[in-house]
């Protein structure tokens, strides 16, 4: 009976040690929270506490099997990434504006050992310094590479502190981007003391608010884009310098890039600064613009490569024709998908396909290098092309699809329906060839299939490209300046856009202030598609938040199942990608009107407030 009467006593011995353990750590944050001072020494003892504590911690969190576990250890793992990218940029700043790399060598020594005397000043090297700079110190104490370390410094003079000529830290030269590195949030967002929170929650922790101000290594990656605009910092030579480079409104991009990153979804933010930057580029650069035409590129074991470079106008359509091959629901996707190989000379034609299909959601995936210099076909660790898509595993299981799925059964003419496809009989599927293929191989075979049914005998199935583009009805009356976009994000100079209006069929919906449709009305079963186009130009694509699946791949959902009563009206049609649909019929996300236009709300864990929301990655103003 000892041994067991011992283990239960340690059992138990360990189930009371572990909440009073966090409570201990808990009432020391929150002394620390406060503001109690801590001595030089103190504070190194307390730092290196921390990190065996972290590093303890992370084991023991990764001993765990249970996936709720997981996620907050991950959350927790992010928000100490986080801090971390903040920390090790200001405290190379520090390193510089404090003249660290001057001091003595006993002092070098004393840190190693340990024994620094923090009572007593800081000795300086009576004559030349053992390193050159900051970086050079950094990179020889915290072993890492010396480029590594002076882009710390050089980060910290973008967004933390710069050094002027007296060697005192000044103002970063991104001040507005300054704030959002430290972690100041946005006017108006309202944020709890963290430790407050946990104790004030019912099991006493809360998970690290991530949402509520950006993350650092974002707004670093913006510095550096925009300090390349920018001319050479004197700060230090006693010239101080900001922030120059603007933006065609005459506002600096500075400001534009901060108002953009307290946008809640990251691909949103990050595709208007992108924008932002290229729109900059575009306006400044003054390389020389390529030559158009379809030129003949290197041949490799037998493949022939072309370059193709085009206008804006020929650009959607090459657009167009990519988003048709990607579309498996149509019969021209899915030819493109069967006539793999069709004149290679490969005897299997499997050496580049795979089975991998885009995921349900139909966001692009990654695109093989472009550049003529680049080598083909590179593969990534593990064999894999660096192209493939992985295929969508989020919604398979055991249990059979629900009815409204339609798995198994014949397509039904319903509003998921795609838009019909050209009035040419398909052609016959060749034998012996890969039922599927890569990406880039099937949209090369749609692009091949136009080429060989032009004639007026083909029997071929081929794609038809079209074009949309978005305009606003009042720049229509000044056609000298007017620009429009294309349903794929492609500008349209306003050359180029007349051309376009000379042979194009305008579809003109008039929307009042709150973007509702108000002269196209009609009723019917399925969603024609005039509706279809008009709920696209309306919303620009799925309605969900963040979501950048191609417009010309989503489906369009009653807000109102017909079965129950629902219209088929346009201010009931609902664009979403295929991932997103599933979602809406299985209840993960809600679909709610606002003034007449659908909007979604996000699940609570995704969403605390439950705000309804629209998707403004396709907004075009």
């Amino acid at each position: 009976m000892e041994p067991l009467q011992s283990a239960s006593a340690s059992a138990s011995a360990t189930s009371t040690a572990g909440p009073a353990l966090a409570a201990s750590l808990g009432t020391v944050a929150q002394q620390l929270a406060s503001g109690t001072p801590l001595d030089a020494a103190s504070l190194l003892r307390a730092e290196a506490a921390c990190l065996f504590l972290f590093q303890n911690l992370c084991a023991q969190a990764s001993g765990c099997a249970d996936p709720r576990l997981a996620l907050a250890h991950a959350h927790f793992a992010e928000a100490f990434s986080r801090q971390a990218a903040r920390t090790v940029v200001m405290a190379a700043s520090q390193v510089e504006t404090s003249a660290a790399h001057a001091l003595d060598l006993a002092e070098f020594d004393h840190l190693r050992a340990g024994t620094t005397d923090f009572s007593a000043p800081a000795q300086f090297a009576p004559g030349r310094t053992l390193y050159l700079d900051a970086a050079a110190v950094l990179s020889q104490m915290l072993d890492v590479n010396y480029f590594e370390a002076d882009r710390r410094v050089k980060d910290a003079h973008l967004v933390h502190a710069r050094k002027d000529i007296a060697g005192s830290a000044c103002a970063p030269r991104f001040t507005l981007l300054a704030e959002h590195f430290a972690g100041t949030p946005a006017p108006g967002t309202p944020v709890a003391d963290p430790s407050t929170e946990a104790l004030l929650s019912p099991a006493g922790w809360a998970l690290p608010g991530l949402h509520s101000t950006p993350d650092p290594r974002e707004v670093l990656k913006t510095a550096r884009a925009l300090d390349k605009f920018e001319p050479e910092d004197t700060t230090f030579d006693g010239l101080p310098t900001t922030a120059t480079a603007k933006a065609a409104d005459g506002t600096l991009l500075e400001e534009h890039a901060a108002a953009h990153l307290r946008e809640d979804q990251i691909r949103i933010r990050q595709k208007r600064i992108n924008g932002l930057i290229k729109e900059y580029k575009d306006a400044h650069d003054q390389a020389p613009t390529p030559k158009l035409g379809l030129f003949r590129g290197k041949v490799v074991n037998g493949v022939h490569e072309f370059i193709v470079r085009v206008r804006e106008i020929d650009a959607e359509l090459w657009e167009s024709l990519i988003t048709q091959a990607d579309n498996k629901r149509t019969k021209a996707g899915a030819a493109a998908r069967k006539a793999a190989g069709a004149a290679s000379d490969s005897p299997s034609g499997d050496e580049h396909c795979d089975t991998a299909e885009p995921s349900s959601s139909g966001h692009p995936g990654p695109e093989p290098d472009p550049d003529p210099e680049s080598d083909g076909g590179q593969q990534a660790p593990g064999g894999k092309a660096e192209w493939e898509e992985p295929g969508e595993h989020l919604w398979n299981s055991d249990q059979p699809a629900p009815d409204w799925a339609g798995v198994g059964l014949p397509a039904p003419a319903d509003d998921t329906a795609p838009d019909p496809d050209p009035p040419n009989p398909p052609g016959t599927p060749l034998s012996g060839l890969p039922a599927t293929c890569s990406v880039p191989e099937r949209r090369l075979n749609a692009l091949n299939a136009i080429l060989r049914n032009i004639g007026p005998d083909s029997q071929g199935k081929r794609i038809t490209p079209e074009i949309v583009v978005h305009a606003r009805f009042e720049d229509l009356q000044d056609l000298a300046s007017l620009t429009g976009i294309s349903a794929h994000g492609v500008q349209i100079s306003a050359p180029q856009l007349r051309t376009m209006l000379c042979e194009a069929k305008v579809i003109s919906p008039i929307y009042n202030a709150d973007g509702v449709v108000m002269d196209i009305g009609r009723d019917a079963r399925l969603f024609p598609r005039w509706m279809k186009l008009a709920a696209r130009d309306r919303d620009g694509g799925c309605l969900v938040p963040g979501c950048t699946a191609d417009p010309a791949l989503i489906e369009f959902h009653h807000f109102k199942p017909w079965a129950k009563g629902g219209h088929t009206r346009l201010q009931d049609c609902c664009p979403l990608c295929a991932l997103h649909h599933t979602m809406v019929h299985s209840g993960y996300l809600k679909l709610v009107k606002i003034k007449g236009l659908p909007h979604v709300i996000l699940p609570k864990h995704l969403d605390p407030q439950q705000l309804p929301r629209r998707n403004t990655y396709f907004a075009r103003t």
